[in-house]
């Protein structure tokens, strides 16, 4: 059996040579390669670190590691397990982080100081309905406000980026005022479409 694989190999050997390729190595074939447990998200995306302002979770201190099971004390029982934290801070950052609980808390500071962030005079006349997936849902009260946010998009973009990190927030959707409905009652007859009734 040995013979018919050795000549098997050599005419494979033999084939490759002539057409130029090479021959898979083979002395690994049968090592046991340990996979790693845990693969951190940011390798296998380009993510970039989302920024929260004001809150600023304190890294949980890392601890030695240790080569083969648990520290033991002098009389060679093992010690008993820490359960002690750093702070409260570096457990509620550990939980954020676990959790990519990170973007969600940037939108809700988004909604939170939108204000601050646009001024008193935008955010008069404008109001967050809702971000998802990065697109921040703008109502304004006027026509004319909403067409005044269009041109302003790429200077809020720039300011939420300062603050928030890139990619973070990537979009604005802006939409005017709700126009009135002049349907009454829950049956309705299609009329002749809009006519120029405002002047």
């Amino acid at each position: 059996m040995s013979d018919l694989v050795q000549q098997t190999f050599e005419q494979l050997r033999e084939t490759a040579r002539r057409s130029g390729r090479k021959l898979p190595n083979l002395k690994r074939q049968g090592v046991n390669v340990v996979p790693r447990r845990s693969v951190d998200k940011r390798m296998l995306t380009n993510a970039t670190e989302v920024q929260v302002p004001g809150l600023n979770f304190a890294e949980e201190k890392k601890r030695p590691w240790v080569r083969r099971g648990r520290p033991t004390g002098q009389d060679g029982r093992a010690l008993p397990r820490s359960y002690e934290v750093a702070s409260f801070s570096a457990l509620l950052g550990k939980e954020v982080r676990q959790r990519d609980w990170t973007e969600h808390m940037a939108y809700g500071w988004v909604m939170g100081n939108w204000e601050s962030l646009v001024g008193a005079k935008i955010a008069q006349h404008t109001k967050v309905e809702m971000i998802k997936d990065g697109e921040v849902h703008i109502t304004c009260d006027t026509t004319a406000w909403a067409t005044q946010m269009k041109y302003m998009q790429s200077t809020i973009l720039r300011a939420l980026a300062e603050k928030l990190g890139p990619d973070v927030i990537t979009k604005l959707h802006i939409f005017g005022p709700r126009t009135k409905s002049w349907r009454y009652g829950p049956l309705h007859v299609k009329g002749r479409g809009p006519r120029d009734t405002y002047g």
